[in-house]
């Protein structure tokens, strides 16, 4: 029987040998392969993702960036404000939107008996009153032959002088008649005196109120003659006096209230139907005058504007 040929002899090992080291060699390769194409894949995610952002400490921030020594925020200019327009004291207080009743809340009314008719029946509130019957302007600051006067406030209880009680008490407004008394003095210049000098007081007492001089509203002649026919008591000497208190007003910077217009008819008189003696009004007319108050009235920043130069006030000084 023939023998096979041994596959294990020298020969067939090496030849097996061969062939496991070729094994070897394809595995070795594959897992190289394996190896690159793993590390392509991570470096292309790793390429894809976004580089971080440079980021640095509030400290490191500080450092680069050093305030200056001192320094401070620029604060925002502030808006121009737009100045007022001075009240013109030539001519006399402007038809204007009506207040409402409570604007005389911080007012004082100074004057005679019609003023006293003001308080009582013209329907006006919360304003005080220094008036009394036949008070004139010099028994407010006196002259050689004239003393000062003591008067009620608001007609009753204890009396003290008209600047006396303006010491007592800060008001927003002034108002101020005089004058129908005064046309029996007959001195004009005296009465301008008084009057200017009455402004100067009240300004002392009273430095952030706003002044108004009222004018005088004109006389019913036939019923005047009834009740005081002295000569003195006429609408030309109103009249005037009235310019006198304008040129006055002009000249110390105080508003006129032309209430003569509110209260006269078509010729310039006291119609018979609003007055009881001639002088005197009716509760329509004291009503009409205080309407005539409420649509007459000036800002008080443009009053404040207005005010002329001292020393031209000076020159209407006595």
């Amino acid at each position: 029987m023939k023998e096979h040929a041994h596959l294990d002899g020298p020969g067939g090992q090496e030849a097996g040998d061969c062939r496991t080291g070729h094994r070897r060699r394809l595995a070795l390769s594959a897992l190289l392969a394996c190896a690159a194409l793993i590390g392509a894949v991570s470096l292309g995610a790793l390429a894809q993702q976004p580089a971080p952002a440079e980021t640095a400490s509030p400290a490191v921030r500080a450092q680069a960036f050093p305030p200056e020594a001192g320094a401070t925020p620029s604060p925002a200019p502030e808006p121009t404000p737009t100045p007022v327009p001075g009240f013109d004291f030539t001519q006399p207080a402007p038809e204007r939107e009506a207040v409402e009743d409570d604007w005389f809340a911080d007012a004082v009314f100074l004057g005679d008996s019609r003023t006293d008719g003001l308080r009582l029946y013209s329907g006006i509130r919360g304003a005080d009153f220094l008036a009394y019957k036949s008070l004139m302007i010099f028994h407010v600051v006196g002259n050689d032959v004239v003393d000062v006067r003591a008067v009620p406030k608001n007609g009753v209880g204890d009396k003290k002088t008209v600047l006396e009680w303006l010491e007592e008490k800060q008001y927003g407004k002034v108002y101020l008649m005089f004058g129908v008394n005064e046309l029996g003095y007959g001195d004009d210049a005296a009465f301008a005196d008084a009057f200017a000098r009455t402004v100067d007081e009240i300004r002392a007492r009273q430095p952030e109120a706003v002044l108004y001089i009222q004018s005088l509203p004109p006389i019913e002649p036939e019923k005047a003659r009834q009740t005081n026919p002295a000569d003195w008591l006429s609408n030309e000497n109103v009249a005037r006096y009235n310019e006198l208190l304008r040129e006055l007003c002009a000249g110390k910077g105080v508003v006129y209230v032309d209430v003569a217009a509110a209260l006269a008819d078509d010729t310039g008189s006291l119609p018979p139907e609003g007055t009881t003696d001639g002088i005197h009004f009716t509760r329509s007319w004291y009503e009409k005058w205080y309407s005539y108050l409420k649509t007459h009235t000036v800002d008080p920043a443009a009053y404040a504007a207005g005010q002329p130069a001292e020393e031209n006030t000076k020159e209407m000084s006595p």
